[in-house]
Order: C-alpha cells, then sequence, then structure tokens
C-alpha cells in the first residue's frame, strides 16, 4: 500500500518514491520539486553527474546563483556515493548525514533530498546494496521535521522484481501537481501510459479546463489513457468532448477509459458505446 502525494503536497519526513518511464515524466516532478525548493529557500541536495543547466525539468537554466548562495548542492555520484566503482550504501548515507550537518550549522528550514538510482540496481548484489540504503534512509528522514527525500527509478532500466522491492520500501509515491485543481475536480497528468487522472466531478462548468489538459497531452501516440477510478462524475458534454478530441487527433486515435466506476459505467451504459466513436473502456 502506498499513498500517492503531488509534488507540492510533500512534507517533510516524506521518503518518496519516483518511478518514472520517460524523462518528461522525471522533468515534470523534479524540475517543479527543485523550483518550489529553492522558491522556499530550502537547501535542495542533489546526488547527479549532470551539471546545473541539465538537470531534469531546469534544462538551460542558470542556477550558478543558488549553488553560490549555498542553496543548491549538486555532489558527483563518485563522490557521493561510489567505493572502487561501487555503490556504497554506508558512503551514501554519510553524504546524506554531512549535508544535513552543514544545512542545521545554516539554519535552513529545510532539506531536500534526491538521487536517480537505477544504475546502482545493475550493479553485483545491486538490488541488495540499493535496499539496505533506503531502509537505513527511511529511518533518517521519517522522524524528521525538515528532510523531504525523493528516491528517482528509471523504469527503463528496472526489472519487475526490482520494481516490487523499491515499491515495498517507499509508501509516498510522488506524482505531477495536478495540472487543474478546485474543490469539484481534479485533473492530473499521466505518463506509463500517456494520459490524464480525474478526481471527482466533471460537470459542464469545467468542461474548458477538461479540453484544455487534453490539448497539453503531446502528440504522436494512437491511445491515451483517462484513469477514473476516482471520478464520481461524468458529464454527457465531456463525452462528446472526448469523440471530438480523438476526431482531431485522426483516424487511429482513441481515448481508453480505464478503472471506471459503476457510476460512471452506468452513464456510458445508457448513452452507448456505439454512438461514441473513438472511446472503449480498458477491461483488463
Amino acid at each position: 500500500m502506498f499513498v500517492r502525494r503531488s509534488v507540492r503536497d510533500l512534507l517533510p519526513g516524506d521518503h518518496a518514491w519516483l518511478p518514472f518511464g520517460s524523462p518528461d515524466e522525471q522533468a515534470h516532478v523534479i524540475g517543479a520539486w527543485i523550483e518550489q525548493g529553492l522558491r522556499t529557500r530550502d537547501r535542495v541536495i542533489y546526488v547527479t553527474d549532470a551539471e546545473h543547466w541539465e538537470l531534469p525539468g531546469l534544462y538551460g537554466r542558470d542556477l550558478r546563483p543558488a549553488i553560490r548562495a549555498g542553496f543548491l548542492s549538486l555532489i558527483p555520484v563518485g563522490e557521493a556515493c561510489l567505493t572502487g566503482g561501487m555503490f556504497d550504501p554506508e558512503k551514501m548515507l554519510q553524504t546524506l548525514s554531512d549535508e544535513l550537518a552543514k544545512a542545521e550549522e545554516q539554519e535552513f528550514r529545510g532539506v531536500r533530498f534526491t538521487s536517480e538510482m537505477s544504475w546502482a540496481l545493475a550493479q553485483p548484489f545491486g538490488d541488495t546494496r540499493v535496499e539496505v540504503c533506503e531502509r537505513e534512509m527511511d529511518e533518517r528522514v521519517a522522524p524528521s521535521v525538515t528532510v523531504t527525500a525523493i528516491c528517482q527509478t528509471d523504469l527503463r532500466r528496472c526489472s519487475p522484481a526490482q520494481f516490487d522491492l523499491l515499491a515495498a520500501r517507499h509508501e509516498v509515491r510522488v506524482v505531477p501537481d495536478p495540472d487543474f485543481d478546485d474543490p469539484v475536480l481534479s485533473i492530473t497528468r499521466t505518463y506509463s501510459p500517456p494520459g490524464l487522472r480525474l478526481r471527482g466531478e466533471l460537470d459542464a462548468a469545467r468542461h474548458t479546463h477538461f479540453v484544455e489538459a487534453l490539448n497539453s497531452l503531446p502528440p504522436g501516440d494512437d491511445e491515451i489513457q483517462l484513469d477514473l477510478s476516482e471520478l464520481d462524475f461524468l458529464s454527457l458534454g465531456a463525452l462528446r468532448t472526448m469523440v471530438e478530441y480523438t476526431r482531431r487527433r485522426g483516424a487511429r486515435s482513441a481515448v481508453v477509459l480505464h478503472r471506471v466506476p459503476p457510476g460512471v459505467r452506468a452513464t456510458l451504459e445508457v448513452v452507448g458505446l456505439h454512438r461514441l466513436p473513438g472511446i472503449r473502456l480498458d477491461e483488463d
């Protein structure tokens, strides 16, 4: 079991996990998280060999002022967690401890720590080493009132067994901030597969926001998926919007409705899917 939490809602003590399937998904989450940290004057610590202008979601940005001021620290992988070319969990944990001590001395309000560790899983005994690191990190982060951590995993370099191992070590899974959010409806981008997650009620007053979210999806995918598991109401106008959307995208385009709750399914049965070209149910 895990809690899905958006970037803006992460809290001190959260040892969160970002399993991402594309650079766009990684950038959407990590870029927003770093920007938020710099805006609130937290200390952001990133274990990476990337240059400051190469950080996910911040491509081309000149972050040298933030580095000079101590708000952003980029620590090379070799310096942070390698011993003899191998991932060393104790060294990574010591790096975390040292950086937290520095942040405390400099009286930072909060500390954000992140790294992408998929490469370590591919090393000999990598699964075991990473699991040890995750277990120890959770014991250090969870009780904290200042530290938030995101552990990043590239799903393209992660086996199903490794996925299960990492999922078991993280109670919080970070997701992008919503594209639209009010007390009635929330719309959040999904990436694997590409689409949107809808929560609440999609009524006539919110059709414009739904159209904007659909149009923001990248072109080129024949199918986009709508996760409706948390949707309580779907208007007939929203169904017409989906049909028009697939027509604009081309003959091969489809909107796949996933995890359809009973109330929404009843609406679809009354209308009839045969009257909704380009829309289909995912029965898996």
